[in-house]
């Protein structure tokens, strides 16, 4: 009795095709482009020590419309929906700088697929056309499949890109993870604001006038010692910020309104949601003697 060996797993992928035409000719050419591309590189891969084990040929392959963009999300949810297990999608891209080159990049993050696109040109000539030889396309290839496969499973990005824009070809912009970024981003999007909503408005202070080399760290330090928890630039010189609590803000506003940086820049500090309070109160400070906390508890004190 002879026991068969079982096949090694091998990894799932799927096609994304954006190209304008297709006829059964260019479908059959793609299926074998598919086959050839899998087995270049798993052995320009093994060249330089990255073993991939994919099927030879794409568990599906999903064609889209070209210069749509709800098309092309649709095809890579398709994908997210239906075979769970894949994790790398080669899209074919009609042209060089094509919308669907950075449409891709935005929902390979989203679905949280690896990425490889590839010019319809150079499927059906095999590379023969490219500056750079065959070997040195593939092991690129190799190096950035593996890279981004290590980074899904290390969980190291923490960056993620948001479109936004009604043209044909929507702004990109890639912001961080646990930032105010993000916060920064579905305002302006989703609800054309410049700063937050709700509780927080009472905990924000307006800052402007400072000078323009200023980055969001150093206006941060004009409010010292106040603590920060946000910052959001909303131009070269004047800045939305969140501050610890509705407190601060009236200490904040008292203190850094109207104070000269230097001959040429004065600090405003305002905040339209909470007004000034009516007793001065002096900033927190390893100054603040016995006394003065005796008062400050005083006039706090209810009657009974």
């Amino acid at each position: 009795m002879v026991a068969h060996r079982k096949s090694d797993f091998k990894s799932k992928w799927a096609m994304v095709v954006t190209v304008n035409d297709l006829n059964e000719k260019k479908r059959e050419d793609l299926k074998d482009f598919a086959g050839w591309f899998i087995e270049t590189l798993r052995l320009e891969g093994a060249f330089i020590g990255h073993y991939f084990n994919y099927e030879t040929a794409p568990i599906t392959i999903v064609e889209t419309e070209q210069n749509s963009f709800e098309s092309c999300t649709n095809a890579y949810q398709k994908i997210h929906k239906e075979h769970p297990q894949v994790v790398l999608v080669v899209h074919i891209l009609p042209q060089t700088q094509s919308h669907e080159y950075e449409w891709m990049k935005v929902l390979a993050s989203r679905y949280g697929f690896i990425r490889q696109g590839i010019l319809y040109e150079n499927c059906v000539n095999r590379f023969q056309n490219v500056d750079t030889d065959q070997n040195s396309v593939f092991r690129n290839m190799c190096q950035w499949i593996y890279r981004s496969g290590t980074a899904i499973i290390r969980n190291e990005g923490n960056s993620c890109g948001i479109l936004h824009g009604k043209d044909a070809k929507p702004t990109f912009e890639k912001v961080l993870f646990n930032s105010e970024d993000i916060k920064e981003a579905v305002f302006k999007v989703l609800h054309k604001e410049e700063e937050p909503r709700g509780a927080e408005l009472e905990n924000i202070v307006k800052v402007s006038g400072y000078p323009e080399m200023l980055n969001a760290f150093g206006v941060a330090q004009l409010l010292s010692p106040y603590r920060v928890n946000g910052i959001t630039l909303t131009g070269p010189q004047s800045a939305v910020v969140t501050l610890e609590n509705k407190f601060q803000v009236y200490q904040a506003v008292q203190e850094f309104h109207g104070k000269k940086l230097d001959r040429n820049h004065k600090l405003e500090v305002i905040s339209n949601v909470v007004p000034s309070p009516a007793v001065q109160v002096q900033s927190p400070s390893l100054k603040y003697s016995k006394k003065h906390i005796e008062n400050l508890m005083g006039k706090l004190k209810v009657s009974t």
